[in-house]
């Protein structure tokens, strides 16, 4: 079959020009080469992953201890920053996914620590009544029934990028650099590597790759590229993550705690323990309208704190006794990508750069893990050979993971983000919330709780 016009457009990133959904869409994949060669004795093509954090980096981990016969690249433009705290949580669901790597688990939870508990309770302004409450007993081996995983992104990114230098030359991450632009054939994708304007590197790169996979976020250029929109909406307010210093423990907050409340809802959670010399950080995270300014909310943000914390954030002696290290606003929103595989470019979309969700049910980065763990075992399958079908084996992967986005993951951090902007200032109210929402009312009467699994089986996928 033809490669028509697809093979000759060339897609230079941050450019409103060429969309590849409009080029070819019916030229043959040569899946008779599954192992990503153009040519039958040719040497396997990498496999490209645009972004190392969390899922990009997972999933190479995943692909380079596996029997495929590929390379693993990955393109990332800056340095972990192990002082990042974002994506601090990492919730139980994950857990057997981050299992199928020997002894990761185990090495993340020392890098970090496990929650103690969690509660969802009234605002200050109603008293911070605990409404429902669970602690965990994180001793003994194994991780059933134990609390969620703190880990900031920064120090994940460090362990597995340690993981990966270890694979004797399998995998690659390629610090300072970028992709900038892409041109598929029928066979591969050229991917052309540019180094960041910080980067030591000199010069562009030409990259053949057997599939390019976009794991680089929610501002992701090359979905950008592909001119590929992510369907939803943002939510009706911004939220602000806010990291301070305050020994939230001293006023009886559990390590995580929703704060229920029209008007002062939020997250208040333990990132890091207390050191020689300083308290605990925490994380506040709480709503302001949608259309305030970031001025607005610097200006305003001692204000809110003081609304949103125990003695207004004040110690024993009056003084303002929390310090600010961190304030971050951002979009609440939920939204998906009509696909995650576009084969005109040999392009899969994982984690951020496939769907967003507000942090409340705390699914996001859960979701793009499990994410990169079904495409791994899908490519595997495809690059050695194995697939009965690769094309229908990564169409089938792409609507698996879209069925369980709206399912497992939208619907849940819908219901999340209600909640916390529910009205509880009453007993007459917290027991209307009891009968109605079903995950606080089995808190409260102390009943398991057991979350959907976010995973997809390779396996039960038409192509396998």
């Amino acid at each position: 079959m033809a490669a028509t016009n697809v093979a000759t457009s060339e897609h230079t990133l941050n450019t409103s020009s060429a969309n590849v959904m409009n080029g070819a869409s019916d030229f043959s994949y040569g899946f008779s080469h599954t192992n990503g060669t153009n040519g039958t004795n040719a040497k396997p093509l990498p496999v490209v992953i645009a972004g190392g954090g969390c899922v990009g980096l997972f999933l190479a981990f995943l692909l380079a201890q596996s029997d495929i016969p590929n390379k693993v690249i990955v393109i990332e433009s800056q340095q972990p920053d192990p002082t990042s705290t974002r994506a601090m949580a990492h919730q139980p669901p994950t857990y057997p996914i981050l299992s199928k790597v020997q002894g990761l688990l185990p090495e993340l939870v020392k890098t970090g620590s496990l929650s103690s508990g969690l509660c969802f309770r009234t605002s200050i302004q109603t008293g911070s009544k605990v409404i429902a409450g669970k602690t965990f007993d994180n001793s003994g081996e194994g991780m059933k029934g134990k609390g969620q995983l703190l880990l900031p992104q920064g120090k994940f990114q460090q362990v597995l990028m340690k993981r990966l230098a270890a694979l004797d030359g399998k995998a690659e991450v390629r610090i300072g650099t970028s992709v900038s632009s892409f041109k598929p054939t029928a066979s591969s994708v050229s991917i052309q590597i540019t180094p960041e304007a910080s980067s030591m590197q000199l010069g562009d790169e030409s990259i053949d790759a057997a599939y390019l996979i976009d794991a680089s976020g929610a501002h992701s250029i090359i979905r950008k590229d592909l001119d590929i929109s992510l369907e939803g909406e943002t939510l009706d307010a911004q939220l602000v993550a806010t990291d301070l210093y305050f020994d939230f423990h001293a006023h009886g907050f559990y390590d995580a705690n929703f704060i229920m409340d029209p008007e002062n809802y939020g997250l208040i959670g333990r990132i890091n323990h207390a050191t020689d010399s300083h308290p605990a950080l925490w994380r506040v995270s709480y709503g302001v309208p949608i259309g305030v300014s970031e001025e607005e909310i610097m200006r305003t943000l001692h204000e809110k704190l003081r609304v949103m914390m125990p003695n207004e954030g004040r110690s024993e002696n009056g003084e303002i006794g929390y310090e600010v290290v961190r304030v971050a606003p951002y979009k609440a929103q939920q939204r998906l990508v009509p696909s995650l595989y576009h084969h005109d470019a040999r392009i899969c979309l994982v984690g951020d750069a496939a769907h967003l969700t507000n942090p409340y049910a705390g699914l996001g980065l859960a979701s793009g893990m499990a994410d990169a763990s079904s495409l791994s075992e899908v490519l595997v399958r495809v690059l050695t050979s194995q697939a009965t079908d690769g094309e229908k084996l990564l169409n089938a992967w792409s609507e698996a993971r879209r069925k369980k986005f709206l399912d497992v993951v939208d619907k849940p951090s819908r219901m999340a983000y209600k909640r916390v902007k529910a009205d509880v200032s009453t007993e007459e109210k917290i027991q209307e919330l009891m009968s109605k929402d079903p995950l606080v009312g089995a808190l409260k009467k102390g009943m398991p709780v057991q979350p959907p699994s976010l995973e997809t089986k390779g396996e039960d996928l038409e192509g396998w």
